[in-house]
């Protein structure tokens, strides 16, 4: 991802280890909003799949998810050591998760594209929403095989940042959705839903930290974003949910509404402080160079 990173030093010399953890600085904003918007989008496309009640709303969340993915990818580019390298990415498929990804975007934005001309979630959607799904665990996986960094290798990791995309784009979903009339009852029940998950998965995550030797100084600031993260992103937005379900129209559409911008939010911020805050390690050097290939060498 970055060219400038120096040659690893040799296992046990006296350069591979260091007493305490240390912060990575390779990742910032950049990769953060490329996870973002592989998430966000693809909660999106999904939601506009399966709960967009007319032409013109499929259009506004179709569009705006394969435009949050593309943003997503241009700020990620913009990271790159070697931009004149960039097609390199795409021979390791055999090996590298940030190939899969790249390989998931000709048919991601092609049928996306057919599907938004189209205006209906036809076979082209579908292809688009599959291929979508793919790319977001492509980059589950490549933050998982970061084996340098502890916080990002933990194994529930995956399925957190699976769930955490669904309940991000469904909450801007439901953000969107009064521009075209109102929010789906579907759409609040499947946001809720995402949300029971994503908090499950939370729960599951920061559970397993200690047993998977995560530094004392990951734990701490992921226990700090936890109290915030628990109510505002998933108390708050649930209550509201549960409510506007009850009520039912007029009421639906507002709480619905304030609830998806509690609930992307919050798990943009989450992806914020688990790349940019929490992601310690303790090699100064030869754990942190495989960490930032983020699976360039992982089956």
């Amino acid at each position: 991802m970055n060219s400038a990173l120096s040659d690893p030093p040799l296992p046990g010399t006296a350069a591979e280890w260091s007493g305490a953890a240390h912060r990575q600085t390779k990742w910032d904003w950049r990769a953060v909003a490329n996870f973002i918007g592989g998430g966000t989008g693809a909660g999106l496309l999904t939601a506009a799949v399966f709960a967009a009640p007319s032409v013109l709303a499929f259009r506004i969340q179709f569009g705006l998810g394969l435009a949050i993915i593309a943003l997503g990818l241009l700020c990620i580019m913009a990271k790159l050591g070697r931009p004149d390298r960039a097609l390199n990415i795409f021979r390791q498929a055999e090996s590298s998760w940030m190939t899969r990804e790249g390989l998931a975007m000709p048919t991601l934005f092609g049928g996306g594209l057919v599907a938004l001309w189209q205006g209906s979630a036809g076979v082209m959607a579908w292809v688009a929403v599959l291929s979508a799904l793919f790319f977001l665990y492509c980059q589950a996986r490549i933050l998982r095989d970061a084996k340098g960094i502890p916080a990002w290798s933990a194994p529930a990791l995956v399925p957190l940042l699976l769930v955490g995309g669904l309940a991000e784009g469904f909450g801007l979903a439901a953000l969107v959705a009064p521009l075209t009339g109102g929010v789906p009852p579907v759409l609040a029940a499947a946001l809720l839903g995402a949300l029971l998950l994503r908090l499950a998965s939370w729960r599951h995550y920061r559970a397993g930290l200690a047993a998977t030797g995560v530094p004392a100084e990951s734990r701490r600031v992921l226990e700090d974003f936890s109290g915030n993260f628990t109510v505002a992103g998933h108390g708050v937005p649930m209550v509201l949910l549960a409510l506007a379900l009850l009520l039912g129209e007029p009421a639906t559409t507002g709480l619905a509404a304030t609830a998806g911008l509690f609930a992307f939010l919050a798990g943009w911020a989450f992806k914020f402080t688990l790349v940019t805050r929490a992601g310690f390690f303790f090699r100064k050097s030869f754990s942190l160079s495989a960490a930032m290939a983020l699976g360039g060498k992982r089956g």
